[in-house]
């Protein structure tokens, strides 16, 4: 049960570095501080590789120039992190293989180089990374997963146990009673700038992403919102 946990687990959403929210991440890691975690997740897209994307994009950053800002950014951030003695783990997401995707379309006898040289970005001194994006991290009795599924609830049907999500970039909690006990899945929301060029692909302004991050601890999971 989730009133009986003595972890303290801090999850951080989507980032998408290096078009993050400046305010929000601060924020984030001043909570995070506060809280003195046991674990520290960060739920994948940690990076947007935008110059990787499939779809119609402008030119707005040099790939090499995204991904050099980016790395400096997320290393800078699991430095702070380490510092609260937390476990720390990376997940990925969805945007992080973009490159590897991308390599596998166009140039698949290099997909294997291109796999290892990516991989490399997502490891930080201190942090366990989760290096296949379809592997689920295990906390006790919680499973962490990026996410696939749009609507909030469906993962924890599909994983058929209580579990953390991001990728929706939409906040919240959500309960049901699954074969004689209470489950719940808890999406963390992000952490990115959704008015930056590669984050504005919604079709209308009107928005359900919520800025914030996730906590678990003996209350329970719960959304922080900024």
């Amino acid at each position: 049960m989730v009133q009986q946990m003595k972890n303290k687990i801090v999850i951080l959403g989507d980032i998408h570095f290096p078009f993050h929210n400046e305010k929000a991440l601060v924020r984030a890691l001043k909570t995070l501080k506060k809280l003195k975690p046991t674990h520290i997740v960060q739920i994948g897209d940690l990076y947007d590789q935008y110059s990787f994307s499939r779809f119609t994009r402008r030119n707005i950053l040099m790939p090499e120039a995204e991904i050099t800002a980016a790395r400096a950014l997320a290393t800078k951030l699991w430095q702070e992190c380490v510092k609260t003695g937390a476990k720390c783990y990376q997940i990925l997401g969805n945007h992080d293989m973009r490159l590897i995707k991308r390599a596998q379309e166009r140039l698949p006898e290099a997909q294997d180089l291109v796999e290892q040289s990516v991989l490399e970005l997502y490891k930080f001194k201190g942090v366990q990374t989760i290096s296949d994006d379809r592997d689920v991290l295990k906390i006790g009795d919680i499973a962490f997963h990026h996410g696939f599924l749009s609507k909030l609830g469906d993962h924890k049907k599909r994983f058929g146990q209580s579990c953390v999500v991001g990728h929706s970039h939409t906040g919240g909690v959500v309960y049901e009673q699954h074969e004689g006990k209470v489950i719940w899945e808890l999406n963390v929301g992000y952490l990115a700038d959704e008015t930056a060029e590669p984050l504005r692909y919604q079709p209308v302004k009107i928005s359900k992403w919520t800025l914030g991050m996730g906590l678990i601890d003996e209350n329970g999971p719960r959304f922080i919102n900024f």
